[in-house]
């Protein structure tokens, strides 16, 4: 295997178990919440609510590279299974690369909206809302890097596909 392909079979790892992570606590955060909220009543937590959004939002920076990753993001099957082979590979090509841009571009956008949250922090748990805007270029960043693995995967296929036939 190259090289490559094992830094970014850790880069899947390490998605993997921040999602699994990020998730674990929001359910168990959420259930903590409704417990205070419900059954022990007399006991107050305002913090929960805070925890849970920013426990979402990096369960999302977890798990959304994973979905470009295995090539699970929404597409028009119906429109594209009318296409010939060659104009349905063509297609996958453009669709790819043009998101790859877009998540590059964001990726570099979102290190300039992550400095508008520098000396800002959130209300309840002081917690660096840089750290948190910084969620939209972690993200892009990372699927940004699994659609330029999917492009070359689409080339190379392309090419054994026309190599064969």
């Amino acid at each position: 295997r190259s090289e490559i392909m094992k830094k970014k079979d850790y880069l899947e790892k390490l998605l993997e178990a921040g999602s699994f992570i990020m998730f674990t606590a929001l359910v168990l955060n959420v259930t903590f919440q409704v417990l205070t909220r419900n059954i022990f009543t007399s006991f107050s937590v305002v913090w929960t609510e805070e925890a849970s959004r920013f426990l979402f939002i990096y369960s999302i920076v977890f798990a959304a590279p994973l979905a470009m990753k295995h090539r699970e993001y929404v597409n028009v099957d119906i429109l594209i299974s009318m296409l010939p082979e060659g104009a349905k590979r063509a297609f996958n090509i453009f669709i790819n690369a043009i998101s790859t841009i877009l998540f590059m571009l964001v990726a570099v956008k979102g290190i300039d909206f992550a400095r508008i949250g520098i000396g800002q922090s959130s209300a309840t748990m002081a917690i660096p809302m840089s750290l948190m805007y910084a969620s939209i270029g972690i993200t892009s960043l990372f699927i940004a890097i699994y659609g330029i693995y999917n492009f070359i995967d689409y080339i190379r296929s392309t090419r054994r596909s026309s190599d064969e036939s």
